[in-house]
């Protein structure tokens, strides 16, 4: 498979059932994203570059925090729907989870013994392969393909991932983080994953609701939040070299109801200097760089969306509270 290898994981004693491949390094590719966000009018940096070992760490602990109502929601909606979901999606046999993480979400799917192959897609790469040699040791029934890389990058899947039954598992309103025209694109990239031959998605939204609840979410009192947005810098620092002082930027996120998205942003607390390849640029205090949206879509708007890359809509579940969603769409 092009701009693809496999190779088993270093661990001693490696799960017969667990396949390990690898998305090849674009480094020059990444090195031009951050280059033309930080060089714009208004700085930017894509939200993939949260996602070393700690930023995926320090996520999940986002996920557990009080004020972060949209992972336990999504939860209460798969507890209390999972069957009926799964049901649904009547000719499910492969999981494949882009942005898998700790592939704790997918558990809950996995439980269903007419899915008997999972295919985890996640940037950070050795997270993904702990978390999937113990996934492949506790369930030995079970047959992992790990696909360590960006996602978005991948619009093939490994020959070892059968095509027939793929069941697309996109939760916790990452879709949310694209902007409408890029969530497009990703959308039409799920649909060729999923392929024809009795494909689906089963994907996650958060539902527009009150401002002071949606910026409590991203303003967790423990600060979690505000060391994920800066953790963004360190892993700059460690891949590309540059020359963030991740404590010159302070955390800020707000709710912009025109556009009706949260966003992320870091703060520059005074002039600071920044290394991109062999150029500096310098950021003025009170600038900020744009780190991350979060899009709220109301279901009939993103059943529309879904349409126009070429889904048709099955079902949707929301909690009491109207506060989030979950979508089935079935590859037409």
């Amino acid at each position: 498979m092009e701009g693809l290898t496999q190779q088993r994981p270093r661990q001693l004693e490696t799960p017969a059932n667990l396949r390990v491949h690898h998305l090849h390094d674009a480094i020059d590719d990444d090195l031009t994203l951050v280059r033309s966000g930080i060089f714009a009018s208004q700085p930017w940096l894509h939200p993939k570059f949260f996602y070393d070992a700690r930023g995926s760490a320090l996520f999940d602990a986002i996920t557990e925090t009080p004020e972060y109502y949209p992972t336990r929601t999504e939860a209460a909606i798969f507890t209390r729907h999972v069957d009926d979901m799964l049901a649904r999606a009547e000719s499910r046999k492969v999981l494949v989870e882009p942005g898998s993480g700790s592939c704790e979400k997918a558990l809950t799917l996995l439980q269903d013994h007419r899915l008997t192959h999972y295919a985890p897609i996640e940037i950070s790469r050795e997270y993904l392969v702990d978390c999937c040699v113990k996934l492949a040791r506790h369930r030995p029934d079970l047959a992992v393909d790990a696909i360590c890389g960006d996602f978005v990058r991948c619009n093939v899947l490994p020959d070892t991932v059968p095509e027939e039954g793929r069941l697309i598992f996109f939760p916790g309103s990452t879709i949310g983080n694209f902007d409408p025209e890029h969530a497009r694109s990703l959308l039409e990239n799920f649909h060729s994953l999923a392929g024809t031959s009795g494909g689906y998605l089963l994907i996650g939204t958060d539902l527009p609701k009150g401002r002071k609840i949606l910026e409590a979410a991203y303003n967790d009192s423990q600060g979690f939040t505000a060391r994920f947005n800066r953790n963004i810098l360190d892993h700059l620092n460690t891949r590309l070299d540059c020359e963030f002082v991740p404590e010159d930027y302070q955390h800020k996120a707000f709710y912009n109801d025109a556009l009706g998205r949260i966003e992320m942003h870091l703060l520059c607390q005074k002039d600071t200097q920044v290394r991109i390849g062999q150029e500096y640029t310098c950021l003025s205090a009170g600038q900020s760089i744009h780190t991350e949206n979060s899009y709220k879509y109301r279901p009939e708007a993103f059943r529309e969306l879904a349409v126009t890359a070429g889904f048709t809509p099955v079902d949707c579940w929301t909690d009491d509270n109207s506060w989030f969603a979950v979508h089935l769409l079935k590859a037409a």
